[in-house]
């Protein structure tokens, strides 16, 4: 950044072969009003042309950086260690956000005291389907605070933002909400998402790993075993869904 002052925001973008739409999601940011950003691209091992991308760009806000293939959790992870800002925004390679994204997240941070910030978000399924859903490029979070609460658990395929938000809640992290849709989630290219062994292992996972939310916090655990209850339940897993009764939860 000029005269060696870091960002207000280091934005992270993920990207795994993602040369034909990466720039709509780089341009997207590039456009932003509030400019006090750099964007750290992590290439989770891409095989095309993603860097060639990315690289075109004459901004000293980019960066670019490569890993061998290892997962969305892991790239983002890598963003945040090698990230400058106060505050970490994560936006996936495929989703884009309007000019007034980074001004919302920062006009609340500058008036509240708060760890997260979140907004709304539109789907492109359905352009007109207006989002509260916690997705990655719908939230501000401190960067101490994220270290502070794990970061992303590396071992999810599926719904690893669902499970930080969970986190987020039961450590009491201060949040505020932005009724504005500033991002467009661009399920067209979806994948974990869409993989149903994905959806099965998450919600199987996180019953275990979050035991002491389900014990202690009554209101999140309910959520939390509605949510794995209704999947394990669509699916044929009989030997999973007994293994869920034992932990004492149904």
């Amino acid at each position: 950044m000029e005269n060696n002052t870091n960002p207000f925001f280091s934005v992270i973008v993920p990207a795994y072969n993602r040369a034909f739409i990466i720039d709509r999601c780089i341009n997207s940011i590039l456009a932003q009003e509030y400019v006090s950003f750099e964007i750290i691209v992590v290439d989770d091992g891409s095989t095309d042309n993603t860097k060639e991308v990315v690289c075109q760009y004459m901004d000293s806000r980019i960066y670019y950086f490569f890993q061998e293939n290892s997962g969305v959790s892991v790239a983002r992870n890598k963003g945040s260690k090698l990230a400058k800002g106060d505050y970490l925004v994560f936006l996936d390679s495929d989703d884009y956000v309007n000019d007034i994204w980074l001004k919302d997240f920062f006009t609340v941070l500058q008036k509240n005291l708060t760890d997260v910030v979140i907004c709304r978000s539109k789907i492109t399924e359905d352009f007109k389907n207006d989002s509260s859903s916690f997705l990655a490029g719908t939230f501000a979070i401190n960067k101490n605070v994220f270290y502070d609460i794990g970061m992303y658990d590396e071992k999810l395929k599926f719904g690893e933002n669902t499970e930080l938000n969970w986190r987020i809640n039961f450590n009491n992290c201060r949040i505020k909400t932005i009724e504005n849709s500033n991002v467009t989630y661009d399920v067209t290219y979806s994948e974990g998402g869409s993989n149903s062994k994905n959806k099965v292992d998450f919600f199987y996972y996180v019953i275990e790993k979050h035991k002491e939310i389900i014990q202690k916090k009554k209101k999140m655990g309910s959520i939390i075993i509605s949510n794995c209850g209704c999947k394990l339940f669509s699916t044929r897993k009989k030997k999973r869904r007994k293994e869920i009764n034992m932990v004492g939860v149904f």
